[in-house]
């Protein structure tokens, strides 16, 4: 894990394990922790041992004595080298009426954190509402997406699509004969039609890697 010989304040070491290493937001890190909004960036020079001690608990990869004094390597040894399975945020909001929420405000608190090793280069789990995907993604399912750019577009995979009009939830692929446009795809074809919009009303793409069904058994 490539770290500066010596960082100077608790705040610069805190943000270098967050943003370096855990790769996730502040904000995520201080609820993580269970410490306050602005943690962070409150803490110069001292940190409190408590702090020391939820930070430890919570992230047990972390060496004490570096983030007090910098001295050190960053990790504990047996942590050393190692890149971590971060957990995912839960945002328990409708994909489809508010996902603007998440998707445009990384401020904004999770409900809470999932551990699945499979999603752990997701950005975030979500609930899915409707019918339009069943049986695949079943009504009230969570599902784990990362956000990708149009052109790495994967036709034929189910995907969170944003456009300035609406968002919805669909297999996506691309039209044969006319490639500027894409096919939003449902599952459901009983109960729902398949719809063609240009691609260049896709503003943000969300791939779906992974589903967490609420079916009981």
């Amino acid at each position: 894990m490539d770290q500066p010989e010596k960082i100077k304040t608790v705040r610069e070491r805190l943000l270098h394990f967050i943003k370096k290493y855990l790769r996730i937001s502040v904000r995520q890190f201080e609820t993580a922790c269970g410490l306050s909004n602005g943690f962070v960036s409150k803490n110069r020079t001292v940190i409190r041992p408590v702090n020391v001690e939820l930070i430890s608990k919570r992230f047990p990869q972390i060496n004490p004595k570096w983030l007090e004094t910098g001295e050190g390597e960053m990790l504990r040894k047996e942590y050393n080298g190692e890149v971590p399975e971060k957990d995912l945020p839960y945002y328990d909001v409708d994909v489809i009426k508010d996902f603007d929420q998440i998707a445009n405000d990384s401020d904004i608190d999770p409900t809470y954190y999932i551990h699945v090793s499979a999603f752990y280069n997701c950005d975030c789990a979500v609930p899915v509402f409707g019918r339009s995907m069943i049986p695949d993604i079943n009504d009230g399912s969570m599902v784990a997406v990362k956000e990708v750019s149009i052109d790495s577009l994967l036709p034929g995979e189910a995907y969170v699509v944003v456009t300035k009009e609406f968002r919805t939830v669909k297999y996506v692929r691309i039209c044969q004969e006319d490639p500027s446009k894409l096919r939003l795809v449902p599952r459901n074809l009983e109960e729902f039609d398949e719809s063609l919009i240009d691609r260049d009303q896709i503003q943000r793409l969300f791939l779906i890697k992974g589903v967490i069904t609420n079916k009981v058994i």
